[in-house]
């Protein structure tokens, strides 16, 4: 071992997240499979190569991600609560076969020409949002046509900020039961009796 370097980890490379970041309210807004996604993209990081991390389809299956709608739902998410930035526009529409690539803004960026990506310093865009409010607002749906599609989380950041008290029960909510009325209650005595 090099005097001064680091010592290896014996159980391998790591994924580092910090307090900061799973506390904030960004974060909390977060659906399972936009966890998935940062997590496998945050694999992919290495030491000089934020900015230059792609996140296509066949990456990200081995993450449990099979569907492109919801693979581009998480990127979406990601981009818009801050955790992620696009450095290059790929994809067909944008005339080429090239991949879209990103970067992390918790950490610094460096320039890899190849990537055409420029250094730079942490911007930790995650951080701007105050509540979970601005967080929900950041990543609602423009159309209605995609509201169906996604589902935001219902997870509180705490009892300030608090939502509707839940209630398991539809009777609750409703006021009415949901069973149907029996057919019994029209049908005559006799006619029952013969049967």
């Amino acid at each position: 071992m090099k005097r001064g370097a680091p010592p290896k980890d014996p159980r391998g490379g790591h994924v580092r997240l910090y307090w900061a970041i799973l506390d904030s309210p960004a974060w909390r807004v977060l659906t399972h499979a936009d966890v998935r996604v940062y997590l496998a993209l945050r694999r992919k990081l290495g030491r000089t190569n934020n900015g230059d991390i792609n996140a296509t389809l066949a990456d990200m299956r081995h993450a449990g991600i099979a569907s492109s709608s919801t693979l581009s739902s998480a990127l979406h998410r990601l981009e818009a609560l801050g955790f992620i930035e696009k450095t290059r526009q790929g994809g067909i529409a944008f005339g080429g076969k090239l991949c879209s690539l990103y970067r992390f803004t918790d950490e610094p960026t460096y320039d890899i020409a190849k990537a055409g990506v420029r250094a730079g310093a942490a911007t930790d865009d995650w951080k701007r949002f105050n509540n979970m409010a601005e967080a929900r607002a950041a990543v609602r749906p423009v159309n209605a046509k995609n509201k169906a599609k996604v589902r935001l989380s219902n997870r509180s950041a705490s009892t300030i900020e608090a939502e509707k008290a839940f209630s398991g029960s539809t009777i609750e909510q409703v006021g009415k039961t949901p069973v149907r009325p029996s057919k019994q209650a029209t049908t005559p005595k006799n006619i029952l009796q013969a049967a």
